[in-house]
C-alpha cells in the first residue's frame, strides 16, 4: 500500500512540476529579416528540435520585411533580438539618439553583395564593367555599396550607364540581354535560373572577392533585453549556433523546417539557396580556421570605414559600438566539425 501511495505522489509532483517547468522558460521574441527561405534554416531547426528550449528559452521567430524595418521593431521593444544586416546596425548607430541596439553573434561571415552578369558579356573582373549598362534597383543593399566596389577596384563610373530597374525584373532584364550586369545578392543567381539561364553561363563577382570587407548579417539584441536577461541572450546564441551546424551536417532535413514554416516554398530551391549561401557565406575558410559567430574587431572597423566612402558619417561608431562577442560560447563550441 506504501508503495502505491508513493507512486502516486510522485506521479502526482511531476505532474505539478511540467507547468513549473515552462513557466521558467523565458519568452524570447525574435525577428528574422526576410522571409523563410532556405537561407534562414538554422533558426528553425533549432527552434524545431527543441535547441532553444534546452537553453530555457521559449522563442518565437517571426519573418521580417527588411533590416531597417527590423531594427525599428527591435528599438521599439516589439522584439527583443532579431537578425539584420550588420551594415543597416552600423548605420543606425550613427544616430545618436538611436538605441544601442549590439550585435552578439556574427553568422554572415562575408556580406551576400554581388555583381551577377553572363559569360557572354565577357565581364570577369570590375574593370570589365567599365562601359557597360548595369541594372541596380535604387533601393538593393548591393547597389547602396556599389561606391565601395568602384573605388577599391578603380571603375571609372562615369563610363557606365547605371538603370534603375524593378526588384521584380531585375533579373528578367539581364537575361534578356537588355543590361550587361545587374548588383544583387549572391542567391540571386537562382532567379537567373528560373529565367532558363543555365548555371555555367552565371558569372558572379562578390564584392568580398574584390576588397569589401563587409559582414553580412548578425543576430542582435536591444540593450535592455541584454542588460535584464544576460542569460536568455547567451543562451540563445549557443542554441543557434547548433543550429547552423546541424543544418551544416544535413541541409536536405534541415529544408524540412522551412518547408514546415513557409508550406509554399519549393524545397529543391531553397536547398539549393541554403547550399549557396552556407558555402559563400555562413561557413567560409574564416570561420573554419577561427569559429563561427565571433567578429574581428580591426576588420570590423575598416569596414566601417569602407562603409564611409558610400555614406556620410555624422556621428561614426565605433566597432564595439556595433558588436559584444561578451554573449559568445567558448571557441571549442564554436568550432565547426564535419
Amino acid at each position: 500500500m506504501r508503495r502505491v501511495l508513493r507512486a502516486a505522489m510522485a506521479a502526482l509532483l511531476m505532474a505539478m512540476a511540467v507547468p513549473a517547468m515552462a513557466q521558467e522558460l523565458t519568452p524570447v521574441r525574435f525577428i528574422h529579416e526576410w522571409r523563410f527561405e532556405g537561407h534562414v534554416s538554422p533558426f528553425l531547426v533549432a527552434l524545431d528540435k527543441g535547441l532553444y528550449e534546452e537553453e530555457g528559452l521559449a522563442v518565437t521567430i517571426e519573418p521580417g520585411t527588411g533590416s531597417i524595418d527590423g531594427l525599428n521593431r527591435i528599438a521599439s521593444g516589439a522584439y527583443d533580438m532579431g537578425q539584420m544586416d550588420l551594415n543597416a546596425l552600423i548605420k543606425y548607430r550613427d544616430n545618436p539618439d538611436a538605441l544601442p541596439i549590439k550585435a552578439v553573434l556574427i553568422t554572415y561571415n562575408t556580406a551576400p553583395f554581388a555583381i551577377l552578369t553572363l559569360k557572354d558579356k565577357g565581364i570577369t573582373k570590375p574593370k570589365d564593367l567599365e562601359g557597360k549598362r548595369l541594372g541596380a534597383p535604387a533601393a538593393d543593399a548591393a547597389y547602396s555599396h556599389w561606391p565601395i566596389f568602384t573605388k577599391l577596384n578603380d571603375i571609372d563610373n562615369s563610363t557606365m550607364t547605371i538603370e534603375n530597374v524593378g526588384f521584380p525584373v531585375r533579373e528578367t532584364l539581364l537575361a534578356q540581354g537588355q543590361v550587361d550586369a545587374v548588383t544583387a545578392f549572391a542567391s540571386n543567381k537562382l532567379a537567373l535560373k528560373a529565367n532558363g539561364v543555365p548555371d555555367e553561363d552565371v558569372v558572379m563577382l562578390l564584392m568580398s572577392d574584390y576588397g569589401v570587407s563587409l559582414y553580412g548579417s548578425a543576430v542582435m539584441a536591444s540593450p535592455a533585453f541584454m542588460q535584464e536577461h544576460p542569460d536568455a541572450v547567451r543562451g540563445f546564441v549557443r542554441a543557434t549556433i547548433r543550429g547552423f551546424f546541424e543544418t551544416f551536417r544535413d541541409p536536405e532535413g534541415a529544408i524540412q523546417s522551412i518547408v514546415k514554416h513557409n508550406p509554399v516554398a519549393n524545397p529543391d530551391v531553397e536547398l539549393e539557396r541554403l547550399k549557396l549561401v552556407a558555402g559563400l557565406n555562413y561557413l567560409t575558410d574564416d570561420v573554419r580556421k577561427n569559429g563561427f559567430g565571433d567578429a574581428n574587431m580591426e576588420r570590423l572597423e575598416q569596414s566601417i570605414d569602407q562603409l564611409g566612402i558610400a555614406y556620410e558619417f555624422k556621428n561614426r561608431p565605433k566597432a564595439e559600438d556595433i558588436y559584444t562577442p561578451e554573449f559568445l560560447p567558448p571557441l571549442e563550441e564554436r568550432m565547426y566539425k564535419e
